[in-house]
């Protein structure tokens, strides 16, 4: 599915490239039944989990933001993926009109997308990475930083790709900002137009609970005290400024606002339209 969002200038479509059903029990040792509470449920009890990118435009110039998991090999029984493609067609945009894909982090489910059956799904488009992200991942020995390889080797090899080493403003208004944490190069998305302020934010944070407690870092975070620290210091910022928060991996669309509701910092979904 996918939803849009005024952005001032821009809009802003969210993508779902996927999701997958799993048991909530054991994603974290100290979550307990409230934390799931934006999550829908199958009949066994089952917590949907979700793939997200974004795409961007003014009509004029189109931009994507991260890519989904595509038809990567490794992601948990039954999930379903590689959506992102056709629902960029159905918004009757040209994937040739595609002019950057700025990636958050190196994670298979954030690049995934990028090529398919040996192509690249957006064949004008510049990929977009922080140099430290690379710099990690490319001499790595793990699944992830195999994955990671396998998927980045054709894009530089073709000459697809260039890194940045600081924020970066890649269209007037949205800025890739350092965020680092979840990984060494990873990146967040502001977008600053006629009076919007939306952060897009990659894996900063990867579920709701993370809004009162950004210290409970995941697995998947490469460096999990500098995660919550970098955590703490976005959602303070959102909550102060009343900027639009939006996450790829909470329950879809992953739009709403970091608000206090008695006396605890909290996530408030929004609901933005369906297309």
């Amino acid at each position: 599915m996918t939803w849009k969002l005024d952005c001032g200038a821009y809009t802003l479509f969210v993508i779902e490239d996927g999701f997958y059903w799993r048991d909530p029990d054991g994603y974290h040792d100290e979550a307990a039944e409230r934390d799931w509470r934006f999550h829908p449920r199958n009949d066994e009890g089952q917590v949907r989990m979700n793939f997200g990118c974004y795409l961007i435009t003014d009509g004029d110039r189109t931009i994507m933001i991260d890519a989904g998991i595509g038809d990567t090999p490794g992601g948990p029984p039954g999930m379903t993926a590689g959506l992102m493609p056709s629902a960029v067609d159905s918004l009757g945009i040209a994937r040739e009109s595609v002019e950057t894909v700025l990636y958050s982090h190196m994670h298979y489910d954030h690049i995934g997308g990028s090529q398919r059956d040996g192509d690249v799904v957006f064949p004008h488009a510049r990929h977009v990475f922080h140099a430290k992200e690379w710099a990690f991942w490319k001499s790595g020995e793990d699944e992830l930083a195999k994955a990671a390889q396998k998927i980045m080797r054709p894009l530089l090899d073709q000459d697809r790709v260039d890194f940045i080493e600081k924020d970066t403003e890649v269209l007037p208004g949205v800025t890739a900002v350092e965020s680092f944490g979840h990984t060494p190069g990873h990146l967040t998305v502001s977008i600053i137009s006629n009076g919007t302020r939306t952060l897009i934010g990659g894996d900063v944070s990867n579920h709701p609970f993370q809004v009162e407690h950004p210290h409970w870092s995941l697995p998947v975070d490469n460096d999990h005290e500098l995660a919550g620290k970098t955590r703490d210091r976005v959602f303070e910022e959102l909550r102060q400024s009343g900027t639009t928060f939006v996450a790829g991996h909470y329950p879809m669309p992953g739009v709403g606002k970091i608000v206090t509701d008695d006396s605890l910092r909290v996530y408030q979904p929004g609901s933005p339209n369906k297309v």
